[in-house]
């Protein structure tokens, strides 16, 4: 898997350049980079959009310094009606500036996750990604979610075993209902379509639901939210 800018990593040992931790957004155990790792404040703003940048200065032709994907943690500490100056501690540069447009509180909730998930449309499949350049079935519907204030296991087979989803028949489907098979978990859509990363189009796609049920020639089974 991938951690996203501000997501907090607990550090159990270090190996040479490595150390082996916990990423605290799931509870996913695995090896980062020490230079990757570094502190910052609380987060206070999430990224919002598909893919922001972090400009050197209040305007759009200064220096673009990094990007950060959907999903990114962040603390804002000053703002104007089109600017947000945020802590960034990479590399020596202290601060940065993000459209303000493409940042939501951190205790604000998407009303529609599912059009969050819409947005990552045609992103390229990649397993174990969890970025806009690339992403997986699992978290595609994890930081969909996540915007709509719903923490959620990374992976498919632990997201089928969410305490607050329910078995449901295919002729009730709606928007918003996961479908899961083997290995994999999609977004329905509407009753006739369904969103998905997979590497059959090697893509996040959306195709009819009917369609991908003989394509894959399996048993499924589809579940929605316990209010």
């Amino acid at each position: 898997t991938e951690c996203l800018f501000g997501e907090e990593f607990e550090v159990f040992k270090v190996k040479n350049k490595f150390c082996y931790g916990r990423l605290l957004t799931d509870n996913y155990m695995g090896w980062l980079k020490l230079d990757d790792l570094g502190d910052l404040p609380e987060a206070n703003y999430r990224v919002l959009s598909l893919r922001s940048i972090v400009y050197s200065k209040e305007d759009v032709k200064s220096i673009p310094m990094i990007h950060l994907p959907l999903g990114s943690q962040i603390h804002v500490i000053s703002e104007n009606k089109e600017w947000c100056k945020i802590i960034l501690n990479q590399h020596k540069i202290k601060f940065g500036f993000v459209p303000k447009q493409h940042l939501i509180e951190i205790s604000k909730k998407v009303s529609d996750w599912v059009n969050v998930a819409e947005t990552f449309l045609n992103t390229p499949y990649k397993w174990g990604g969890r970025d806009s350049l690339g992403i997986d079935c699992s978290a595609l519907v994890q930081l969909s979610l996540q915007a709509g204030g719903i923490k959620f296991p990374r992976n498919s087979s632990q997201q089928r075993l969410f305490k607050n989803l329910r078995l449901i028949n295919y002729d009730k489907v709606q928007r918003g209902n996961l479908i899961f098979w083997e290995g994999h978990v999609g977004i329905i859509l509407n009753h006739k379509e369904m969103i998905h990363s997979n590497s059959f189009s090697m893509m996040v796609s959306i195709e009819k639901t009917d369609n991908v049920i003989k394509r894959i020639g399996k048993s499924f089974e589809i579940y929605s939210f316990i209010n």
